[in-house]
């Protein structure tokens, strides 16, 4: 089974600026054994801006999908939990519902892996098969940064969905 490290569209400039996130977000928090701690529905504003594009994958300040990419991972794991955010620009008089999603976090890299200097973040994903198991969509444990992962299945799911704003990179899997 080939995976896919599935991150937002790097090139796409005008996403949603989410502002005074940090004053009702702990990131820590956004892991299962924390989850509990965050909201199950909260709203944010936004910076205004009318060339706004709200794309189906958010990376920055946290890992946010547009409920058509929410429905795709119910479809094949209907345990993550995923707490409902509801983005506002009052100015531009918009509103769009984003989800948390709160992935199973797997210790699954192998030692051909990639790192910087401090190992706070991976240059080259390299994923371990026996690690990963069965797993459809997850993400890599112990890392600030949301290394999410997905299977050629869901990853084919979501794309037949037209999405805006993904940007998937294959992974090398060792056993």
């Amino acid at each position: 089974m080939k995976y896919f490290l599935i991150e937002a569209d790097r090139r796409i400039s005008n996403i949603p600026k989410i502002l005074s996130w940090y004053e009702k977000f702990d990131i820590r928090n956004i892991c299962l054994k924390n989850a509990h701690k965050l909201p199950a529905r909260e709203l944010l504003f936004l910076e205004s801006n009318k060339e706004t594009i709200f794309t189906d994958v958010m990376s920055i300040p946290f890992f946010l999908v547009s409920a058509r990419i929410k429905q795709v991972i119910q479809m094949y794991d209907s345990s993550i939990i995923l707490k409902e955010l509801v983005l506002l620009d009052k100015t531009n008089e918009r509103a769009e519902r984003y989800f948390i999603p709160i992935f199973d976090e797997l210790e699954c890299l192998h030692e051909d892996s990639e790192f910087n200097m401090d190992r706070s973040k991976i240059k080259k994903i390299v994923l371990s098969r026996k690690a990963i198991g069965e797993s459809s969509i997850f993400r890599i444990a112990d890392y600030e940064k949301p290394y999410v992962i997905g299977n050629l299945d869901i990853v084919e799911s979501i794309l037949r969905r037209n999405c805006v704003g993904l940007q998937l990179t294959e992974l090398e899997i060792k056993d």
